[in-house]
């Protein structure tokens, strides 16, 4: 078989498994006339060596959306070297007749082109370029408009998004730049969030570290069903003003739980009253205001999260908390980066309790807890998998009571967590409040000893704070959250590439090169996955996460590391919006999953197996050589690597290394 009949049958058998075949009638190879007679007439004049032939594309078929009325042309061409996928030229594709003769992406892009310059037929035409082979390639798509202009598309890993269940929501997001749907519902809370935090700082003045813990405090009031917005008077007493009268509804709440529910942890309710005290006494909250039809500050943020818990269903995917205390991080100069504190998006949540492969049989730890994010997580993922039969309330109530354990140092940020645990139905979530590194299975007999009240801890998700420095570095937290969890135990962190690299803030290299040895003796390090860069944006720290089991007296032994290159994840940076999917997500999150969980292989550029030692590197990047011969664009993109990679090293005080 010659070389570019490899990478088309590769083409082929993709889209045979999106159902798309010469069998099945609904795919041209090369001529169109018979499947698409339209498209044929089109590429009268259309030939890539530009001399006004016809021309045929390697393949082509039609898709039509959920909504019939949408209808796409899919246009793809192929090339055996990797290296002829695309050629361009200061960041503008090449059109002359050598580039779109010799490389995919750019014969495709011209086919589209000139069929919209030939007829009005076809008004949205993606054209893909693709090289490579069955073990190496490279999906590169772009968009042709009506016309005849076009735009480059996020990298593909298959042709999932040329479905007709999937191809509208591609085109909305990836052409029009529309929100996806997935994201409108948190959109539509992180608006909400924004004005309640311009509001907050108009209005009252509040410091940032008592934000959440008032939005905690008025959400709580509302959960109750014991808050009305009529019981607001407006008042300037300290006995019955609007703060007296929420602080009375949460307090008389978590009393009539503990009473009611023998189980509920009455170990939180002073720690989180203590931190919502303020409301009683903060004049400018509940002062009346002329601006707010001389109502207090209270009332309006009350009245406005009334609407969001009323629209918003509690216990499903939702957290409100999180999704505040997020926004507010983002807009003031807030007290969580100065505490180290980096709010970990739902998205990587959700994909680590999968990695962890958390189940409702497992006991979940959060060493870190922060706004209880993989918490609400890890009770999504183990919720869904009870069977709905008639022991499901049963088995929730014994999850949410005995399942799920946290620990959190900073205490405004332990009562939003424990707070946001008890609005999703859970008030006996074992959240512990004081050090981690106190955090004990049985007492030691210390009068600081936080004694865990779980019966296991076989599963554990964490994002350690962030350059703590010597005193605390992320690793320690790692090592000893692995040594609390049960044998067989599987631990998922995600943290900054640099503790892989040199140990993080304040660590020696002899320090991390011990921490590798300790940690290869008795656990299984199942794989380093690199994270997209813009994960945590607009914060610029590079993450890895890190899957590890326990296996004590065993160890990593000959075991090979799968060393992961998932930087590119489905998910980019929209201007005024943030990180969001970009309608790729779901097929290159199951491939990750696929590779982890199942064992699939996959490319080199995506995963290497490596046995890990305590002197080599622990990074995909340390070990794949890529075979392409560089171009001018893969030059600057390594020297725009290397300064983004020194900018993260030098924030965790490791700037040294470029002296």
């Amino acid at each position: 078989m010659a070389n570019e009949d490899v990478i088309k049958q590769w083409v082929a058998d993709k889209l045979e498994d999106e159902g798309y075949s010469i069998k099945n009638g609904n795919l041209a190879k090369e001529s169109a006339q018979k499947v698409i007679p339209t498209l044929y007439d089109a590429m009268i004049h259309a030939s890539k060596k530009q001399n006004g032939n016809r021309g045929a594309s390697d393949f082509s078929f039609m898709v039509s959306g959920r909504n019939t009325s949408n209808q796409y042309l899919v246009l793809i061409e192929t090339k055996d070297e990797m290296s002829n996928i695309i050629n361009v030229n200061n960041d503008s594709l090449s059109l002359d007749v050598k580039s779109t003769m010799n490389y995919a992406v750019n014969g495709a892009v011209w086919y589209g082109k000139q069929i919209q310059k030939e007829t009005k037929l076809f008004p949205k035409i993606f054209t893909v370029g693709v090289a490579g082979n069955y073990e190496r390639n490279s999906i590169i798509p772009y968009y042709v408009n009506e016309t005849g202009g076009y735009v480059p598309l996020p990298k593909l890993r298959d042709f999932h998004e040329f479905t007709p269940e999937n191809i509208d929501e591609y085109y909305r997001v990836n052409v029009k730049h529309e929100t996806p749907r997935s994201e409108l519902k948190a959109e539509e809370l992180s608006k909400i969030a924004k004005k309640l935090h311009n509001d907050i700082r108009t209005y009252t003045s509040l410091k940032n570290g008592l934000k959440a813990p008032l939005i905690a405090s008025i959400l709580l009031g509302i959960h109750s069903k014991e808050l009305v917005l009529g019981d607001f008077k407006a008042s300037t007493s300290l006995k019955n003003n609007d703060g007296v009268i929420i602080f009375n509804a949460v307090e008389s709440y978590l009393e009539q739980r503990r009473k009611e529910e023998p189980d509920f942890d009455d170990s939180k309710i002073s720690p989180i009253l203590a931190e919502f005290e303020f409301i009683k006494v903060n004049k400018a909250l509940y002062t009346p205001n002329k601006a707010l039809g001389n109502r207090s500050p209270l009332y309006d943020f009350t009245s406005t999260l009334f609407d969001v818990y009323n629209t918003v269903k509690i216990g499903e995917d939702a957290d409100i908390l999180g999704d505040f205390y997020s926004e507010f991080v983002k807009y003031n100069d807030s007290d969580g980066n100065v505490l180290g504190i980096v709010l970990t998006p739902k998205h990587i949540t959700s994909l680590m309790s999968e990695l962890i492969e958390l189940t409702d049989k497992n006991y979940l730890l959060d060493p870190t807890t922060g706004s209880g994010a993989f918490l609400v997580a890890g009770m999504n993922r183990m919720i869904n998998k009870i069977p709905k039969d008639s022991n499901y309330q049963s088995r929730f109530n014994e999850i949410v009571s005995k399942h799920l354990y946290g620990v959190e140092n900073e205490p405004s940020i332990y009562a939003v967590a424990a707070s946001n645990m008890i609005l999703r139905g859970d008030g006996k979530s074992n959240m512990t409040y004081g050090d981690f590194f106190n955090y004990v299975r049985k007492s030691t007999g210390s009068k600081n000893d936080l004694v865990s009240k779980a019966p296991k801890i076989d599963r554990i998700l964490m994002n350690p704070p962030y350059s703590q420095g010597k005193k605390a570095p992320e690793y320690k937290f790692v090592k000893h959250a692995l040594e609390l969890m049960d044998d067989g135990g599987i631990l998922g962190v995600i943290m900054p590439i640099s503790v892989l690299v040199s140990g993080g803030k304040g660590v020696t290299s002899k320090e991390l090169k011990e921490f590798k040895e300790w940690l290869l003796d008795d656990y299984v390090v199942k794989a380093i996955i690199t994270m997209n860069p813009q994960t945590f944006y607009p914060t610029a720290t590079q993450t890895v996460v890190v899957i590890i089991e326990k296996k004590v007296g065993i160890g990593q032994g000959n075991r090979k590391t799968k060393l992961i290159n998932f930087t590119d994840d489905g998910y980019s940076v929209i201007p005024k919006k943030g990180l969001v999917p970009n309608g790729t997500e779901d097929s290159k999150r199951q491939q990750l999953i696929d590779v982890v969980l199942n064992d699939d292989d996959a490319p080199d550029d995506f995963m290497l197996k490596v046995q890990l030692t305590k002197d080599n590197e622990w990074l995909h990047n340390a070990h794949y050589t890529n075979p392409d011969k560089p171009t001018d664009g893969d030059f600057m993109k390594a020297i725009a690597d290397y300064v983004a990679f020194k900018h993260d090293m030098e924030l965790h005080g490791k700037g040294d290394l470029f002296e």
